[in-house]
């Protein structure tokens, strides 16, 4: 489905004997060819660089929060992705359930998405399962993010941006053609920011982010057939992750938390977090694309060979209190290596009967696992609190054991290496049986195999002694597990499209994906360290038409699906774990349109239902103090709103008779109420919300240059994105709140 998510990219793309503006025609390669998206059987939404630049969207979340049925939670390392309700747990073992695609390459991590907005000319979210021609681990759907080509034209474009919370961020992108057959584009990003929450306690701000993003790219025609691109691709990233806040703890627990820091509170409205450990997140990332494009017997084929490496260290606080009590360090490096090659036909081969696309994929990765869990890391701080309180920690008090001495207390130590390997063949074909009439099947055979070698080492008071902590509450055994498993899939999809004319598209779709099972990077012990695959079936209808000539669009799409065995992370009274849910089921519709007039005002709206839940999940996590296990049949997935909705509108007009335009535009963006964990607890809902944008751009005629206004969140509304429970204080609660009103101010040339 069309959605021009950004206003001011409407352009009027009628010229001389056209009296009235038409919306510009959107190109995707959401079939691996390019096509226009109204024509495109596939719930798809587009977005452009012009899009993005217009309305303030500078990564995924933003982009997300326009789109019907897509969520994103953005906080590294615990970045997430839902599609119509469906997401992945956190966990290093584990892949996403909507495939990252970045120019053209999967990448198993999303660590790589807040880098790829470096110098952006396109992204496609692709709605339900793609896993025909996209493959891996695209259960719920798949992003592609594609950046701009080098190209013969010589040009320079970049941006300054400072605001709120010291906001200093820089772009700049060049290309240079060298020759005739020669040319090379560069880009580069700066991005600093302090975040919006004070902490108490360590006395700086949290939620911050300092990130760098280079790339170069260098292209070379070869040949009049063949073109060759070698692409290299950097970032550094740093945020702080104290931005949790507590939200709920009992009287005890608080008065012990007082004796730390008198500062703290239960208030998560104030954006005041008071943890005493400084959490923090660090990426630094690489990616190596070798891309070639040849022209032979009327075909396109493209070869495609990637490396993609990701270093991670996440340093948390994890009772997000000033509690001198659990320190989680979690830390990765991940290596994949992937090849592919494919071909794809002219359209309307056999006297325009027939067009296809098929190709081979292969895939190796390697990952290397720690995870670190201190208990009463600092004794001596730990035993004046419970002293001087008298506990706090209610039945975690007792077992405390050497934390109240001055011995060092409790680890748990978990250090894993997993191996994947992915093999596919995949081909899709068209059959056009009338004018009007086209018949798409695809399929795709997969083999995944994963072998694993971790182990899990309990230590207490300096000694390699099983403490009572982790053992008695967290119910940790130390293990050793070495194990391979190999999981094989073949994913059909059949569509049938109507179109009688330029103006209107109907399709009907029945897919089935596919996201291996594989071996949980924290399991505290070794027989729930393994995850069962899950697989889905989606049956989708659509209409995609264009209306008064051009200068509209209007789209509407119903699904239905099927899940089995779910992936799902949930927290039983002090540990996390990955879980199989039975079975789920997510359905509902999908709307949106967008308009331009002849008088300066465009605009777009989009709407979504969505009603997603359990249907077979006896064996579900409880709330805090209830006796697992809970019966969550019948009962409503995570972030996943009943309604999400959006209204644009911008009003844009020459200034006097100077060669300078403006523009003034605002946005209305609703969210029904969501759970924000599994086990339904009523503490960790959300309510209905509606927040608001409201921007103001002056610019040259031509935009050469533009200098633009942006107020986020304008009616400083507050809402929770995240909430959970915190280990060992039973029923005390954590969370994070939605950034507060935000004024951005950006300079951008482009020449």
């Amino acid at each position: 489905m069309k959605k021009c998510l950004s206003l001011l990219a409407l352009a009027v793309a009628a010229q001389g004997i056209y009296a009235k503006p038409v919306l510009e025609e959107v190109i995707v390669t959401a079939q691996k060819r390019e096509e226009s998206l109204q024509d495109v059987p596939i719930s798809v939404v587009a977005v452009d660089a012009q899009m993005m630049r217009d309305a303030n969207m500078e990564d995924m979340a933003d982009i997300a929060v326009f789109t019907p049925n897509l969520s994103v939670y953005s906080h590294p390392p615990f970045t997430s992705l839902r599609v119509r309700g469906l997401g992945s747990p956190f966990d290093k073992g584990f892949e996403h359930s909507a495939g990252l695609f970045l120019d053209g390459v999967y990448v198993g991590r999303l660590a790589f998405l807040d880098a790829a907005f470096l110098d952006v000319q396109s992204v496609e979210i692709l709605r339900g399962p793609q896993g025909t021609l996209f493959g891996k681990n695209t259960i719920s759907g798949a992003i592609s993010i594609r950046s701009v080509q080098p190209s013969q034209d010589l040009s320079a474009s970049g941006s300054v941006s400072g605001g709120d919370e010291n906001l200093k961020k820089y772009s700049l992108a060049g290309n240079l053609p060298l020759g005739d057959r020669l040319a090379v584009r560069a880009a580069f990003m700066s991005n600093e920011r302090d975040g919006p929450v004070y902490n108490t306690t360590l006395d700086r701000d949290e939620g911050s982010t300092d990130a760098e993003s280079s790339r170069i790219q260098v292209r070379w025609d070869a040949l009049d057939w063949l073109d060759v691109t070698l692409a290299a691709a950097q970032t550094e990233q740093l945020f702080r992750l104290g931005s949790f806040q507590v939200m709920t703890a009992s009287d005890d627990q608080f008065q012990l938390m007082q004796f730390y820091d008198p500062q703290v509170e239960r208030d998560v409205t104030d954006h005041q977090s008071s943890q005493n450990f400084p959490s923090e997140t660090e990426q630094d990332g690489s990616k190596l694309d070798l891309r070639f494009n040849a022209s032979l017997w009327e075909h396109e084929f493209a070869l495609i060979a990637a490396r993609s490496e990701i270093e991670e260290g996440s340093r948390t606080d994890l009772d997000f209190s000033p509690i001198p009590l659990l320190f989680f360090f979690n830390g990765e490096d991940y290596e994949q290596d992937s090849v592919e090659l494919r071909v794809v036909s002219p359209l309307g081969l056999f006297d325009g009967k027939l067009d296809y696309v098929a190709g081979i994929y292969a895939a190796e990765s390697e990952t290397a696992i720690q995870v670190i869990i201190d208990a009463a890391p600092d004794p001596a701080a730990l035993a004046n609190g419970l002293t001087a309180t008298g506990g706090g920690l209610g039945a975690v008090t007792p077992l405390l054991g050497p934390a109240v001495g001055n011995e060092p207390g409790e680890r748990l130590l978990i250090n894993g290496f997993q191996e994947g390997s992915s093999r596919a063949i995949y081909g899709q074909a068209s059959w056009h049986f009338s004018p009007e009439w086209t018949l798409t099947a695809g399929l795709r055979f997969s083999r995944e195999e994963k072998t694993v070698d971790q182990t899990l080492k309990l230590f207490s008071g300096g000694t390699d002694a099983d403490g009572p902590i982790f053992t008695q509450l967290v119910t940790a055994e130390e293990y050793r597990l070495i194990d391979k498993r190999v999981d094989r899939d073949v994913d059909p999809k059949l569509s049938l499209s109507w179109n009688p004319n330029d103006e209107l598209t109907v399709y009907a779709s029945a897919a089935e994906g596919f996201k291996g099972g594989g071996y949980s990077g924290s399991a505290v012990r070794a027989e729930i360290t393994e995850v069962e695959p899950e697989n889905s079936l989606t049956y989708e209808s659509g209409v995609k038409t264009r209306l008064l000539e051009g200068s509209a669009t209007l789209n509407f799409a119903v699904f239905y699906t099927e899940f089995e065995d779910l992936q799902l992370t949930i927290f039983e009274g002090n540990v996390s774990r990955i879980s199989n849910a039975a079975g789920a089921i997510s359905k509902g519709a999908e709307l949106d349109a967008a308009f331009i007039t002849d008088f300066g005002v465009s605009g777009n709206f989009s709407v979504a239902y969505l009603d997603a839940r359990f249907t077979d999940y006896e064996n579900g996590p409880c709330p805090a103090g209830e006796d697992p296990p809970c019966d969550l049949t019948d009962d409503h997935l995570s972030f996943a709103p009943f309604w999400k909705s959006s209204l644009s509108l911008n009003y844009q007009n020459q200034l006097f008779d100077w060669p300078l335009t403006w523009l003034v535009g605002f946005d209305v963006l609703f969210e029904d109420e969501k759970l924000l964990q599994p086990d339904q607890d009523p503490i960790d809902q959300q309510g209905a919300y509606t927040t608001y944008n409201v921007r103001a751009r002056l610019a040259d005629i031509d935009e050469r240059w533009s200098l633009q206004a942006f107020l986020r969140n304008a009616s400083d509304e507050h809402a929770l994105d995240g909430s959970g429970d915190i280990p060992t204080l039973t029923g005390a609660h954590f969370g994070r709140a939605i950034a507060p009103r935000q004024l951005d101010i950006t300079l951008r040339f482009d020449f």
